[in-house]
């Protein structure tokens, strides 16, 4: 890890304990974090940073033992027993949180760019780009006004289900590294097509986030898709079967 990183991981262990504190006492985050209270309130006050050790430890327990919680909370099952996340993608703090999750767990590799799809992909997109300080490309359904090239991939949801994505093809290099984000994976089809475009724009995907994804749906995608490299989502969600009225 270089410098820049190690101190920007340790600076946002900070900024999400100070964000925890707000919902949380001194002694429920001591019993989680496994700190005395008299430490943790040193680093929310800003008087000492943590190591950049304790940082990666603070930030794999708050992924795992709180903003899992977090989100899963926020989930909700619509009328058609599909899920909706809606209120997680809408929530710019929570989002803020999940960013620099993201970071800390693909800052070892080299991030030029992050692609997501649009709409709801680009909330969380936008931040992560933030965190890495890269842009973001955003793939769309239709070709957008006054752009001349596209790079165009056709993504089949299901027999009756066929769409074509288009990015500008200026949006990625040739040789960029990419970091795909979406906000949940169901299929998998939206990633693939992310994917292709990257390939066809002969450039690198070097990871793939997603706040949520459904059943085994990232586990087939990295097998269908051949990717060495991490693909995770934040939560995995139980498939249910949709509701359907006639």
């Amino acid at each position: 890890m270089s410098r820049v990183a190690d101190v920007k991981t340790r600076i946002s262990s900070v900024e999400l304990l100070a964000t925890l504190k707000k919902s949380y006492s001194y002694r429920e985050l001591s019993s989680v974090l496994g700190l005395s209270a008299p430490i943790l309130s040193r680093y929310v006050r800003g008087h000492v940073l943590p190591s950049g050790a304790r940082s990666e430890r603070f930030i794999s327990t708050f992924r795992e033992k709180l903003l899992k919680k977090m989100v899963t909370d926020q989930v909700r099952v619509s009328g058609d027993g599909s899920y909706d996340i809606s209120a997680v993608v809408s929530s710019v703090g929570l989002l803020r949180q999940i960013a620099k999750v993201v970071y800390s767990e693909f800052n070892l590799v080299r991030v030029d760019k992050v692609l997501t799809m649009e709409v709801d992909g680009v909330p969380l997109a936008a931040e992560v780009a933030g965190e890495f300080n890269v842009n973001l490309a955003v793939a769309r359904d239709e070709r957008d006004l006054g752009v001349e090239e596209f790079i165009e991939q056709k993504a089949v949801y299901s027999p009756a289900s066929v769409k074509y994505l288009y990015l500008p093809r200026s949006a990625i290099r040739k040789g960029e590294h990419l970091l795909i984000v979406d906000d949940m994976v169901r299929s998998g089809t939206t990633i693939e097509a992310l994917a292709r475009i990257a390939d066809k724009a002969r450039a690198k995907v070097v990871g793939v986030f997603a706040i949520a994804s459904v059943g085994q749906s990232m586990t087939r995608l990295k097998s269908k898709l051949g990717l060495t490299c991490p693909i995770e989502s934040l939560v995995a969600l139980e498939p249910r079967q949709k509701k359907f009225s006639y």
